[in-house]
């Protein structure tokens, strides 16, 4: 009796612990389910925060601009920049996404030149009744945030243009070109080096189709700045500079500096805090990256504040004759700082902070000579926005190409081997894609922005007439100045009426 109740309770034991073994088992996948939720929701939220921080740059490009136009055309600088944020939204909703990442990359028959797949047209594919080959909507939300981020990024491109054809465009030609450029010519870039079926994605690994080692632009040098630049100098040279702006031998005249260099500082400190959500943002993801998007905040600002004091000291210490004026020039260190963001933008996560210093140096430089190229050739860009995102965008490319070093570099070339830059001891491989990408990027880009502004410009809509652009556009288009000069109203009425004084008798 005594041996079957021990049996009996081993037996018992056995059994209790098999169910709490068991119970522990669903409570360590529940609470790794949890974790694994908590982490997908973290990586929205991040994602949503660089978002919102990357569309408060249409603010600091609407300071910016109203602060680099005159005073008679604040209000039309100003409506394109909300139209840029409006309509953008509209067109990226309907085919601009589609067209830039295809949903369906993974499938065979993905297209590397643009996207092809149905779910991200009118985000068909993100609700769960489509006919889209998709499952519907993620569970935590990345794929919705993730329309808004990539939307943010959209809008930027399309308002570097504006600045370059500022208080002369017509407002309906812009409408037209707004939508060519976020509707199709911006997002096939996007398609060729961001989405992994991309012939010049880093993420594309399919080595038939991919070109080289694929290239870095992590936050968008050469895929938004510089085809926002190339796109404004091709707008503004066919338009023709504003009326008066060049004397017949090609000297730039005055009167045509912006009327607010208040408003121009306070664009350029936006447009700033901005960038860390354009830059750190494209981590995409915090978890398991923050490292790389904390070191991405210290290149960013690097870059930036170092081709700021060169650029001061470039403009105050040369000669006229290159481009100098004796001053210390508010409005030429503001673009300074910009350019040297917009060519940190590519390589933020793939340079040492040291190398982030020499891309500002170099980008203070390049800036001031794509400036004074430009009034060179007589091409007026009020916002100098070629030389800022334009030239700045293809030297970010480059430097990808030169300083990239290997423990930060994510490309490989077809035999698996790690691609880097050429002076951290890389074998130019990468230097090659970069610049390879950069040159196809420019001929697609100036090749569209040709035929879709001469097309505007023969039809006749492209300029405003004569009278319009010297009256101003605010009171020719607006309805009256931003700044409206309103009298003092009659007080008057409401004085008290004094009392006649009376004197004892």
């Amino acid at each position: 009796l005594v041996v079957d109740s021990s049996h009996s309770a081993v037996n018992t034991v056995g059994k209790n612990m098999s169910v709490n073994a068991s119970e522990v088992a669903e409570r360590v996948d529940a609470l790794v389910a949890r974790i694994d939720g908590m982490n997908a929701e973290v990586d929205t939220f991040y994602i949503f925060w660089a978002a919102t921080l990357v569309f408060s740059m249409q603010m600091g490009f609407a300071l910016l601009s109203a602060g680099a136009v005159r005073r008679k055309n604040v209000q039309n600088i100003m409506l394109k920049g909300v139209l840029d944020a409006c309509l953008g939204a509209v067109i990226w909703y309907l085919w601009g996404y589609g067209v830039a990442y295809d949903a369906e990359r993974d499938q065979p028959d993905a297209n590397p030149f643009i996207g092809t797949g149905c779910t991200n047209y009118a985000l068909a594919g993100h609700v769960t009744h489509s006919n889209c080959n998709s499952e519907g909507q993620g569970a935590y939300g990345y794929d919705w945030v993730s329309w808004f981020f990539q939307y943010a990024f959209a809008a930027a491109a399309a308002t570097i243009v504006s600045g370059a054809v500022a208080e002369r465009c017509n407002l309906s030609a812009y409408l037209i070109y707004t939508t060519g450029i976020t509707g199709f010519i911006y997002p096939v870039v996007v398609h060729w080096v961001w989405d992994s079926a991309g012939f010049l994605s880093a993420n594309n690994s399919n080595i038939n189709e991919r070109w080289g080692t694929g290239m870095i632009d992590f936050a968008g040098s050469g895929v938004v700045h510089m085809t926002g630049g190339m796109a404004a100098i091709v707008g503004a040279k066919i338009l023709g500079p504003r009326r008066g702006r060049f004397a017949p031998d090609g000297t730039a005249q005055p009167g045509f500096t912006g009327h607010s260099l208040a408003l121009t500082v306070l664009g350029t400190f936006v447009l700033w805090i901005g960038w860390y959500g354009f830059n750190q943002g494209s981590t995409l993801t915090l978890i398991g990256q923050g490292q790389t998007a904390a070191r991405v905040g210290v290149t960013t600002t690097l870059a930036g504040g170092m081709a700021a004091c060169v650029g001061l000291y470039i403009k105050r210490m040369l000669p006229p004759v290159l481009g100098g004026t004796h001053v210390w020039d508010l409005g030429h260190t503001c673009n300074s700082l910009l350019a040297g963001l917009v060519g940190v933008t590519a390589g933020c996560a793939t340079v040492e902070p040291y190398l982030a210093v020499v891309i500002g140096i170099c980008s203070a430089f390049f800036y001031h000579g794509g400036s004074c190229l430009m009034r060179k050739l007589r091409i007026d860009d009020p916002l100098d926005a070629f030389a800022v995102h334009g030239v700045n965008g293809l030297w970010g490319v480059i430097a990808v190409g030169l300083f990239t070093k290997e423990e930060y570099s994510y490309v490989v070339d077809d035999d698996g081997n790690t691609a880097y830059g050429c002076f951290t001891g890389g074998d130019g491989a990468l230097l090659g894609t970069q610049l390879a990408g950069a040159c196809i990027e420019i001929i697609w880009v100036v090749s569209l922005s040709l035929v879709l502004f001469l097309g505007l410009h023969f039809t006749g809509m492209f300029r405003v007439p004569v009278e319009m652009e010297e009256a101003g556009l605010d009171v020719s288009k607006h309805g009256g100045s931003a700044y409206p000069e309103n009298p003092e109203p009659d007080m008057t009425a409401y004085k008290k009426k004094e009392e006649p004084v009376t004197t004892a008798s």
